[in-house]
């Protein structure tokens, strides 16, 4: 016990009431850095109609916008119902899920006890103090207008304002169901239905999602969730240190905020790392300490998910040894697209920062930069419209090199940051990159930036 005041099991559950690594966050109250978004979504919602669509990159923290979106939304009567969508999700299985969360009635058993309401529905009856779904209300749902009515009878059963979450709405393959959720909406409205509804997914674009459905564009607040901005990414570090009364220093709170790559699951896990890291130290703690940190960073590399360790993995393996440093070369910057000769340049500033190892020549690294675009390497670069241009096939990736490049000494942004935190926070966002501009604090370089030192 390393945490003065805590035994081990009082510690380990306030510490996950204070960070979410495996789980959406449900309360704005922890939701940094997402002020603006959470202020859009509240007032879309009032509007008779609306309706939301949050969509971007994996791991932006899309389910825990819409989660404590939806949670602050809906009426104290009951719980928002959240449907999360499979590759074979259907608008039929969507409302029959949300109808059966709605009543809180299982697939198996017809009965449930529901307050002392008595209501006279089609598809749903409520009366005697009990809830009766039917057992087989997928088959049920024959057209877009049982749909419908059947939304209809939600909004009366469920609560004063109810509100339904479809997460991961991308992983719905079929285009032609996605697309008649743009229809649903419209007649929602026409019919002002009062039932809302947020949908997530990833994509560069909403066409991606939903098409050029031009009938749906009245009926949704689209928002494109960037990456935290650094002052949001410390934040959710801070704000659970000090909990625990337990200081961060700046180098090291900036140094996860840079390697998270503005990814909130990085920052939520490091954080829970280093934390239990503190809380087993032999002797009582105040200060987190780089050895502290840096074991952190291992702890988190062990606990993060074989799809994102897997591609690492394919192109560090290769059997010239020298691609992990080629990997961390082309993490080595604010931007998602690079040029080879910038990340070759990287590449010069990564290797002095090993000893008894020389760097590639030019050929031989844009080699190895290619191969990386290959399956057996881990397809982890794509090719851009301009030759010599490339970027991640998957951007979540570039914050697990950056973290591994961390753990193995290797600072990927240089340190020397001069200004005070209040030089650079709430800076405007550019969501289509996904990166905050003019965010970066005073004094963490990239690329070019290096070539004299």
């Amino acid at each position: 016990m390393a945490i003065q005041g805590y035994e081990r099991s009082q510690f380990g559950e306030k510490l996950n009431t204070l960070v979410f690594p495996s789980q959406p966050i449900h309360t704005v109250e922890h939701l940094f850095g997402r002020e603006k978004e959470i202020d859009r979504i509240e007032k879309a919602l009032y509007a008779p109609g609306r309706h939301v669509f949050i969509y971007g990159d994996r791991g932006v923290g899309k389910s825990s916008l819409a989660a404590a979106a939806a949670n602050q939304y809906q009426s104290s009567d009951s719980e928002y119902i959240d449907v999360s969508c499979s590759p074979d999700a259907t608008l039929k299985s969507v409302i029959a899920n949300i109808a059966y969360q709605a009543t809180k009635t299982s697939r198996i058993r017809d009965i449930k006890k529901h307050g002392t309401q008595s209501l006279d529905l089609h598809y749903l009856k409520v009366q005697s103090g009990e809830s009766e779904t039917n057992k087989n209300l997928y088959d049920e749902i024959r057209s877009l207008t049982d749909a419908v009515e059947i939304l209809r009878e939600v909004s009366e059963v469920h609560s004063e304002r109810p509100i339904v979450v479809i997460d991961e709405f991308d992983r719905m393959e079929s285009e032609k169901e996605r697309n008649l959720f743009a229809d649903l909406l419209k007649q929602l409205g026409d019919k002002r239905i009062p039932i809302k509804f947020i949908f997530t997914g990833i994509a560069k674009t909403l066409d991606e999602l939903l098409g050029a459905h031009q009938s749906a564009i009245r009926q949704l607040e689209t928002i494109e969730l960037p990456k935290l901005s650094w002052d949001a990414r410390w934040a959710i570090l801070l704000h659970a240190s000090k909990e625990f009364e337990i200081n961060v220093d700046r180098n090291i709170y900036i140094r996860i905020s840079a390697v998270s790559d503005g990814y909130p699951y990085y920052v939520h896990l490091i954080t829970e790392k280093l934390l239990w890291r503190v809380f087993d130290d032999e002797v009582i703690v105040t200060e987190v300490s780089k050895d502290h940190y840096h074991a952190a960073l291992r702890d988190s590399i062990d606990s993060i998910s074989a799809e994102l360790k897997r591609p690492y993995e394919l192109a560090a393996n290769q059997s010239t040894g020298d691609y992990e440093e080629v990997l961390w070369s082309t993490a080595d910057s604010e931007f998602l697209h690079r040029y080879l000769k910038d990340m070759y340049s990287s590449y010069v500033y990564v290797m002095k920062q090993i000893e008894n190892k020389f760097p590639l020549e030019y050929d031989k690294y844009t080699a190895r930069i290619r191969s990386l675009k290959n399956r057996s390497n881990g397809e982890i670069l794509v090719s851009e419209n301009r030759p010599g241009l490339y970027s991640y096939r998957e951007k979540m990736l570039r914050g697990f090199v950056r973290i591994q490049a961390e753990a193995h000494g290797i600072e990927l942004l240089g340190e020397e940051a001069k200004a005070t935190e209040k030089q650079y926070m709430h800076t405007p966002s550019r969501a289509s990159t996904g990166y905050h501009q003019s965010s970066i604090p005073e004094g963490v370089h990239f690329g070019k930036k290096r070539d004299g030192k």
